[in-house]
């Protein structure tokens, strides 16, 4: 298991989308988290508020990270609130998805963006990091929020912004999100 889930930016930026997030989703939605890695943002989302969700789903395109995400959400998966399946979010069928969440839309190409349903409510996090390196992997970079949000199109913009992430180190980083409707 890879710990860098439970960083300090990797949930201090999730709980930022569930605060931004939460005022735009409609009851019982049905929501897609795409690159869901061990799935931590669906944990949080139905921790903070299990009624507005009907059904999470994480996929991920490897089979240790939704073997490890069943395991982490087990109590959800019990009351059927949350599953977790190995997918390629290139070839996925988004349809009958309320919201669909990328926040790892810098470890993929864009086609995913392309077949979400118009009228879809989508939520999209990346960050201004460029390393192609381990850990951070970064294949499809965003320098800035301008750039960020020029390439990830949406007929409605609700919210968009930027978290600073900022470390005693030294080290920071942008953490980039835009909420909207396809």
């Amino acid at each position: 298991m890879n710990y860098d889930s439970f960083s300090h930016g990797q949930v201090v930026s999730k709980v930022w989308l569930c605060e931004q997030l939460e005022p735009f989703v409609t009851d019982n939605s049905n929501v897609l988290i795409i690159g869901s890695w061990y799935n931590i943002l669906g944990f949080m989302m139905l921790t903070r508020n299990k009624n507005l969700y009907q059904h999470i789903l994480g996929i991920d395109l490897t089979k240790n990270s939704t073997e490890i995400a069943d395991k982490l959400n087990d109590a959800w998966d019990i009351e059927g609130k949350l599953s977790n399946n190995i997918a390629d979010a290139q070839y996925y069928d988004y349809t009958g998805f309320d919201l669909v969440i990328n926040c790892s839309c810098e470890h993929m190409d864009n086609d995913w963006l392309d077949k979400i349903n118009h009228g879809t409510l989508v939520c999209i996090q990346s960050s201004d990091v460029v390393d192609p390196n381990e850990p951070w992997f970064i294949t499809n970079p965003n320098s800035t929020l301008n750039e960020f949000s020029e390439k990830y199109s949406l007929k409605t913009v609700l919210f968009e912004g930027t978290l600073p992430i900022k470390y005693s180190t030294g080290f920071s980083y942008n953490r980039f999100m835009k909420i909207g409707i396809k």
